[in-house]
């Protein structure tokens, strides 16, 4: 049952999503010519193989990578590294995915016009553009998308086929990255508010067992040296949560400045409805579950810098559950037929989401800088390595950090091609900026410094 009267004017809605999507997409795509590949996407070139399941369970840095390490190198066996095209393609249309199942979430909780507004904010998030212009990301946005699906299959009701699914959904999304531990949360936390979905919140063991398991045989490897709760890091604990709540809010707003402010409203708000008894499930469960990401994040990365909070792949996450915790606050919005209510509805939402595409497409358009600069150094190092002269005091066999080891290089460039131009999109390469050249040259023979984890 639509929230409009007849089939007709959701149809064209849908229709209208959909074409936005197309057009998302091949912005995404286009917008990352010329990039190639940076930093941990070496880690699953040089060290995984399709061929060997031993490097298919340890993880990266902290991070069960099981699916995205498969996809990866898949890809890299198949296609080689001699264009990035299609690792930003594969990216571009999970993130569509995405997109989709918001609006499937949206249409849902609050109807088709407002399905259209977040759905469209979505396509075009630069608020999370590390997630659209880095091929190792699918493992984020693949943990996010096995979580949205739960969530669609959640808002079907309960049997056993369907408890089943989203038991599945959720230990994919495990296996993507720790971001699957959030969006179980938030679905967990759901369950247990929802009388229809409480009795199979038994189902949560079947990828809380497996995650277990994984995490006390091979999973171990990947905790991080340095203590969590240490004072250092519980300081930054309050402070991360706060400001990851405000950075999700100005995303969706497009209202960064205020952002904060929003965030802190959601709390009075939320603790009025609980005492009315109209407390949503969903809502809740996100909410908790965003906290929890950043919680997480404060303890693993505050002592290296207050920074990483305003990392864009960590608002991805809570900015997109954010627009669907918003849903579901929100309810169904009915527009009247006529007058001035109307007026005032469609003026909103038209506001909306006007504030949201200027922030997010001017987001958009500095990721894609600054990922071209990432491609200048990535292209200089390699050049660096490979160069069959290589300046005194050159250490071959020691990583550059960015870029595996130069006697690596060296393999990986004979056995997949050469990451230095793009074969799809030659003309979408710039020259490396001689001042790039020459910082490639000194780490080269000093060094390069090692930044933060992943």
């Amino acid at each position: 049952m639509t929230l409009w009267g007849d089939d007709g004017p959701d149809r064209r809605i849908r229709v209208a999503f959909v074409l936005a999507a197309v057009v998302a997409f091949a912005s995404i795509l286009t917008l990352g010519f010329g990039m190639t590949f940076f930093a941990d996407e070496w880690a699953f070139i040089e060290g995984r193989s399709l061929g060997d399941p031993t490097t298919w369970l340890p993880p990266h840095n902290e991070h069960w990578s099981t699916l995205p390490i498969l996809l990866y190198r898949a890809m890299v066996e198949t296609i080689g590294i001699g264009s990035y095209v299609p690792y930003l393609a594969v990216v571009a249309v999970l993130h569509v995915v995405v997109a989709s199942l918001v609006y499937l979430l949206l249409e849902h909780s609050s109807g088709p016009r407002v399905a259209l507004v977040g759905g469209v904010i979505v396509l075009f998030f630069g608020s999370g553009f590390e997630n659209l212009f880095w091929g190792f990301q699918t493992g984020f946005i693949g943990s996010l998308a096995f979580g949205l699906a739960a969530m669609v299959i959640t808002d079907r009701g309960p049997d056993r086929a369907r408890v089943a699914i989203v038991a599945l959904l959720l230990l994919a999304a495990v296996m993507c990255s720790t971001i699957g531990v959030i969006v179980s949360i938030a679905v967990g936390v759901e369950w247990v508010m929802d009388r229809r979905w409480r009795d199979a919140i038994t189902a949560m063991l079947l990828p809380a067992i497996i995650l277990l398991a994984w995490l006390v045989t091979v999973g171990r490897d990947g905790v991080l040296e340095r203590d969590p709760l240490i004072q250092e890091a519980l300081a930054t604990v309050p402070g991360y949560v706060l400001r990851g709540l405000g950075n999700a809010a100005g995303a969706i707003t497009g209202l960064p400045v205020i952002g904060v402010a929003l965030a802190a409203l959601v709390v009075p708000l939320g603790l009025r409805r609980w005492r009315a008894g109209h407390l949503p499930a969903r809502a809740t469960g996100i909410l908790v579950a965003i906290a929890v990401q950043y919680l997480l994040t404060g303890l693993v990365r505050g002592p290296l810098g207050a920074e990483f909070v305003d990392y864009t792949r960590y608002t991805y996450v809570a900015g997109i559950l954010g627009m669907v915790a918003l849903g579901n606050l929100l309810g169904p919005v009915r527009l009247p037929e006529h007058g001035r209510l109307r007026s005032a509805m469609v003026a909103t939402l038209t506001i909306w989401l006007t504030l949201s595409l200027s922030h997010n497409g001017q987001l958009l358009v500095l990721g894609r800088d600054l990922f071209l600069e990432r491609a200048d150094l990535t292209r200089a190092l390699v050049t660096v390595a490979l160069d069959p002269a290589p300046p005194e005091g050159a250490q071959m066999d020691r990583s550059l950090v960015l870029v595996p080891a130069p006697v690596s290089l060296q393999r990986i460039v004979a056995a997949y091609g050469d990451p230095r131009g793009d074969a799809l999109v030659p003309f979408a390469v710039r020259s490396i900026p001689e001042p790039i050249l020459s910082e490639a040259t000194r780490r080269l023979i000093e060094g390069a410094a090692v930044p933060g984890a992943e």
